[in-house]
């Protein structure tokens, strides 16, 4: 069933328009078809009841209930000197599961404050784009840019990603938590500071194997595992 987001509700009806009606449109959805509508926190099924020009209205049938997924997965992501791979990383950290991302400014990444918020929108979108395709209980969010000199453990399990000096794989970790941190580095890695500083905090160092993954794909690594073989 196809997933569309509306920025308007008028009582029990949702009204899908803008880039959301065009792909309504591309999709060749009909009046009197279902699918899911997300509005205001909330996920809907409803049918298509009316189709314009501009827009299209559709009915609520029902709000539908989906509890959220376990683990809860917290990723902070280094911000890469290329902010534009950011990007890619939402999309793949969503996809593979993580309830929240949190931007991190670190020593060897993006450091620019102003242009990191002037993209926060854009990655929301991308967030709400995901969603969409994979078929989340809801989209992952997006949290405020933090340093990392700002970073403690908050989750049950806080784990720091370092495939030079890491000294836990997997297998090592406890997969019967509720909540994990996951830190990620940008292109390069930590300063061995960096590493240190987390390491005192109580941060543990994971290294995923056999390989050396790219920054941008090493927090979906890290999050579609613990998804999976959590117990």
């Amino acid at each position: 069933m196809e997933r569309l987001i509306c920025a308007q509700r008028e009582g029990s009806l949702l009204k899908i328009s803008n880039s959301e009606f065009k792909h309504l449109k591309a999709l060749r959805l009909k009046e009197g078809e279902r699918l899911e509508v997300y509005c205001e926190d909330k996920l809907y099924l409803a049918v298509i009841s009316q189709i314009n020009k501009d827009y299209a209205l559709c009915s609520i049938l029902e709000e539908i209930e989906k509890p959220p997924t376990k683990p809860t997965i917290v990723v902070y992501q280094c911000i890469p000197i290329e902010l534009s791979l950011m990007d890619e990383v939402i999309d793949r950290v969503s996809q593979a599961g993580a309830f929240k991302l949190a931007p991190v400014i670190c020593k060897r990444g993006f450091k620019e404050i102003s242009k990191i918020k002037e993209k926060m929108e854009r990655w929301r979108r991308i967030s709400l784009a995901s969603f969409k395709q994979c078929k989340r209980p809801r989209p992952m969010e997006i949290d405020s840019p933090v340093k990392l000199t700002d970073l403690y453990p908050r989750e049950e399990v806080s784990l720091v990603l370092d495939n030079f000096g890491g000294s836990l794989s997997i297998k090592d970790i406890d997969l019967s938590r509720e909540s994990y941190g996951i830190v990620v580095g940008p292109e390069g890695g930590f300063s061995q500071e960096e590493v240190e500083l987390l390491k005192n905090r109580g941060f543990l160092t994971l290294i995923l194997k056999p390989y050396i993954y790219r920054s941008e794909m090493a927090g979906a690594v890290a999050t579609a595992l613990i998804m999976n073989l959590h117990v």
